[in-house]
């Protein structure tokens, strides 16, 4: 689904974006700060920034001798927009499958909220393994949102601490399998 917004707006950038603005809408931002949440060039981002403007999608600010963007809410389109953008997954669940299991032995993976458009649930991925490369876990977790356009909330553990916190019905734990959620690694079957 995302590759059909990039080929409607015309770039990975853009969709990149405009899901960062929507998911933030009342933060702003240096145009250096946006460039680093998206993973784009600086110039390139620029030229995008400025098309955002000319639409009236973004507006600008200056404080104290910087400019600064922000999502325009009354732009005409956006709550179609932002209806649009949030119906399309962020990253396919294969894209995010084949970078976790890069980064450790990986027993488990659970995808929710942001990943299914749902406010609902306290995180957006549960990874379970063992010898999980933390280098590696930052390094995917920020291409992640830079995709998403906000913030990721993830839980880390092992295969014996889920078993565990399980076990003794810890109330996060079940709250995660509880919310709307999808599976995309399951080595563990029946153990948890």
């Amino acid at each position: 689904m995302s590759e059909v917004l990039e080929k409607l707006f015309g770039s990975k950038n853009e969709v990149k974006l405009l899901r960062l603005f929507l998911n933030n809408a009342e933060e702003q931002y240096l145009i250096s700060e946006i460039a680093d949440k998206i993973k784009a060039p600086l110039p390139s981002t620029r030229k995008e920034v400025n098309n955002l403007i000319k639409i009236k999608f973004l507006i600008q600010r200056k404080k104290s001798n910087k400019t600064f963007y922000q999502v325009n809410q009354d732009f005409v389109f956006y709550n179609e927009l932002k209806k649009l953008i949030f119906k399309a997954s962020p990253t396919s669940a294969d894209k995010i499958t084949s970078q976790v299991i890069k980064l450790g032995q990986i027993r488990f993976v659970l995808i929710s909220g942001v990943f299914l458009n749902s406010d609902k649930g306290k995180i957006d991925i549960l990874i379970v393994g063992e010898h999980i490369n933390r280098a590696k876990l930052k390094n995917f977790l920020s291409n992640v949102e830079a995709e998403v356009g906000k913030g990721i909330s993830y839980v880390c553990m092992s295969t014996d601490e889920l078993r565990y916190r399980k076990s003794m019905f810890d109330k996060f734990v079940l709250n995660i399998f509880e919310n709307p959620h999808r599976i995309l690694i399951d080595k563990m079957k029946k153990d948890i």
